[in-house]
């Protein structure tokens, strides 16, 4: 079952959110370009391009390990600073 979580079939890739945005920026830009290079079609298509990458990575990036890293830096952070302050007394 881990596998089938894991390895997401090829349908749900081409369908997913970046690539969906990603295919709506690159339409925008093509728009711009081929109505005589409006610049702010052309911007918003690269904007929306770079948001769709931006979002791939995000989405793609473990969260419940970054976060539990991020426990574990505050609790060492938390427990320095009281041993820093059994030191001053």
């Amino acid at each position: 079952m881990a596998d089938n979580n894991e390895k997401q079939s090829l349908v749900s890739l081409i369908f997913s959110a970046p690539v969906l945005l990603g295919l709506v920026g690159v339409g925008c830009m093509i728009y711009g370009v081929a109505e005589g290079f409006k610049v702010m079609q052309f911007f918003f298509g690269v904007c929306i391009v770079l948001g769709s990458v931006g979002l791939y990575f995000i989405r793609k990036k473990d969260w419940d390990a970054h976060w539990k890293e991020m426990e574990q830096v505050r609790e060492a952070h938390e427990k320095r600073m009281a041993e820093e302050t059994e030191k001053k007394k």
